[in-house]
């Protein structure tokens, strides 16, 4: 059963502008009998143990271009018939990991000490959670945007926050980034970036590519999930009978983007190939009766989907 365990069950609160299935029931444990030390979550996919790590939020001016196939004033309402907003959001940023095999496998890893001081907690939300991060045996990265990969750099310097464990790169969004031509045809602000990846990610050894239906540790695969950007992937984590989809970026702020899958997020690269694909993927979430873990849903960022509408509504775990 998908259960998160009276001990182990930790809560607390809920971006820059960047480059680019249950069958049993579900038990949670009441806010009195919670730890509110860190900002973090365990819980079992059938014998996987998986943590949620809230990474940090930072806040967001809501203007023009946020979305953008819809008004400013139509992104608005949206936002207050979600209860936030209007004027202003956090952005989330919630890290997933789990426990297979013994080993400990990290899906992206945040802003690390690269980002504005609102970020930067995965490491110690990782420690209160009873996870080592010099134990990660391997670190899958889901695309090369600044929030998901800037955690492999030690702050200022492109030392390696995870020398040790192997590093999994989708091959589509490896070979797309590193292309030297690419510096040229991003804004002038981006490029900076862009070399960074290029001068690092080719030369470290302990960097693997894989593609659409790897199998990244026992019980997870990999599922391209491409439109955010080129080579986007998200990822199944299935274990007794139990599946869980961690979504990555197939969409960002579930109130706006899960509620109205064909808007366009300021972040996708291909819009409509992004609404193609969050609409198929959350079909298959829903028809397989899998939970589902959202990058930036907030926290706790995990929960089921149910269709509304032409849209379809996030429901997170309660606690």
């Amino acid at each position: 059963m998908f259960e998160i365990s009276r001990r182990d069950l930790v809560l607390g609160s809920t971006g820059a502008a960047l480059v680019f299935g249950l069958k049993g029931p579900v038990s949670f444990i009441g806010a009195a009998q919670a730890q509110k030390a860190a900002d973090s979550l365990k819980y079992k996919v059938g014998d996987i143990e998986v943590f949620s790590l809230h990474e940090g939020s930072i806040e967001r001016a809501v203007i023009e271009g946020m979305v953008k196939n819809a008004s400013l004033d139509e992104v608005k309402k949206a936002l207050t018939a979600a209860g936030i907003g209007p004027d202003k959001i956090d952005n989330p940023f919630t890290v997933t990991a789990i426990r297979t095999g013994g080993k400990v496998v990290l899906f992206d890893t945040g802003f690390g000490g690269n980002g504005p001081a609102t970020v930067g907690k995965l490491a110690d939300n990782m420690k209160a959670a009873g996870l080592d991060p010099a134990t990660v045996s391997t670190v899958v990265i889901s695309h090369f945007h600044p929030d998901h990969v800037s955690g492999l750099w030690v702050k200022e310097t492109s030392e390696q926050v995870f020398p040790n464990a192997e590093i999994l790169m989708p091959e589509v969004e490896f070979k797309f980034a590193t292309d030297p031509a690419l510096v040229e045809k991003v804004p002038e602000a981006n490029r900076p970036f862009i070399k960074r990846i290029q001068a690092t990610f080719p030369t470290w050894k302990n960097v693997k590519q894989y593609n659409d239906g790897a199998d990244i540790a026992p019980g997870v695969k990999a599922i391209a999930t491409p439109g955010h950007t080129v080579g986007h992937m998200s990822f199944l984590v299935a274990s007794g009978g139990q599946q869980l989809y961690i979504q990555s970026d197939v969409t960002g702020i579930h109130q706006l983007f899960v509620r109205n899958p064909g808007w366009f997020s300021g972040f996708d690269a291909d819009g409509p190939k992004a609404e193609a694909t969050r609409r198929a993927f959350f079909d298959r979430v829903i028809a397989e009766k899998g939970m589902i873990a959202g990058y930036h849903f907030g926290f706790p960022n995990v929960g089921t989907l149910s269709k509304d509408g032409n849209g379809y509504a996030f429901a997170a775990v309660k606690a």
